[in-house]
């Protein structure tokens, strides 16, 4: 590909002089190429098989189930009689709230104890420090937790699934490490200087510096509490107005009674006799789809630089 580009002579006489840029690969980079493209396909395209077993009717499912690239024919009764099922409405409504409050909680929570602990100067920041970090290598074990909780009533409450993930040890020395060593310290100190508080260096400088690390520990906590049905299964139990989607989910593909109970009150909505695989299609699709939704807003402050942000605001 040629390009003309303009020099100037010490005189002022225009010189014109042709570039010529040339495109050079080799097989390495075709290879890259290649094995990039492939192993993406092989990523994505469980995902589209199973969306599109979601909205293939079962007739052309059966006969196309080996290879499945476009449906020829829409069919959205799986997921009609997903949403017309009470579990399932109330689930959703549970994860969603769950992961909300969770998510929330959890980053406010961990950044102000990290922030606090950061603050080496202070008497007493290390001793706390090293005890929060002893609950990542050590735990009383599941007895003692489950009489914790007993004891301070949040068994079988909406709440254990949400109050006991609220400090997470993990994201605590990420953000610690942050606010120690990354965070612009010239900032904090302007603010020191015109008299600003704590909880007002905190909330209105350090946070929005912070906002690439805060997004993806905010995803990673979300995909946690979205996918968590552990808690549900250990210490609500049987409760079947609280469980989570992915309780639901797991029953889906394991427990037939749940399945005869969507096929029953689809039925009695109007719906066809729909085959258990088209409805497990759409419950795995329905619980993927919140993440891949986030993701997207979350994915452009990965990207961004930390002074900048915090010159922009």
């Amino acid at each position: 590909m040629a390009r003309t580009r303009t020099l100037v002579h010490a005189d002022g006489t225009p010189v014109r002089v042709r570039r010529r840029r040339l495109i050079r690969f080799n097989l390495f980079d075709v290879f890259v190429v290649l094995f990039t493209v492939a192993f993406a396909l092989v990523c994505f395209y469980p995902m589209w098989y199973v969306f599109l077993a979601s909205i293939t009717p079962y007739s052309e499912f059966i006969q196309n189930q080996v290879m499945l690239w476009f449906p020829r024919t829409i069919d959205f009764h799986y997921y009609v009689a997903v949403f017309s099922t009470d579990a399932f409405a109330n689930a959703l409504f549970i994860s969603v709230a769950k992961t909300v409050l969770g998510t929330a909680l959890s980053v406010l929570v961990t950044s102000m104890m990290a922030y606090a602990v950061s603050k080496t100067h202070i008497r007493g920041m290390s001793v706390i420090n090293a005890l929060v970090v002893f609950t990542l290598l050590f735990s009383g074990g599941l007895i003692p937790e489950y009489m914790l909780y007993r004891d301070l009533g949040l068994l079988q409450t909406f709440w254990v699934m949400v109050l006991p993930s609220v400090l997470s040890v993990f994201y605590f020395i990420i953000m610690r490490n942050y606010f120690a060593y990354a965070a612009p310290k010239e900032l904090e100190e302007a603010a020191m200087i015109d008299g600003a508080s704590e909880f007002r260096i905190f909330f209105q400088v350090i946070l929005p510096t912070a906002k690439p690390m805060l997004a993806a520990i905010a995803l990673f906590i979300a995909v946690y509490h979205w996918n968590d049905f552990y808690s549900y299964m250990m210490f609500v139990g049987n409760q079947p107005d609280l469980q989570p989607f992915a309780w639901i989910l797991r029953r889906t593909l394991v427990d037939p009674s749940l399945m005869n109970q969507i096929r029953t009150q689809a039925a009695g909505a109007g719906l066809p006799v729909l085959p258990p695989i088209g409805l497990r299609m759409a419950t795995i699709i329905i619980a993927m789809l919140p993440i891949l939704l986030i993701y997207p807003f979350l994915q452009r402050f990965f990207s961004k630089g930390m002074m900048l942000g915090a010159i922009k605001e």
